[in-house]
């Protein structure tokens, strides 16, 4: 795309220009919410240091494991 061109606006008719407006403003919305997400993740992933399971007792029996 190239990002000298620019919409003329005055061009468009008032419903053109409000979808347009509408359009833009669900853009913003959408990608401030991927980013707050990536952010998040990012949080979560480093306090994350490890985990503890509990295998004292478990038997793996690969047969019964893939029995269909």
């Amino acid at each position: 795309m190239n990002h000298t061109a620019f919409i003329d606006l005055n061009s468009l008719t008032d419903d053109a220009k409000k979808e347009l407006e509408s359009f833009y403003e669900y853009l913003i919305f959408k990608y401030k919410k991927t980013k707050n997400k990536k952010l998040n993740a990012h949080k979560v992933k480093k306090n994350f240091s490890a985990i503890q399971l509990d295998t004292k007792g478990f038997i793996f029996n690969r047969e019964e494991a893939n029995e269909r």
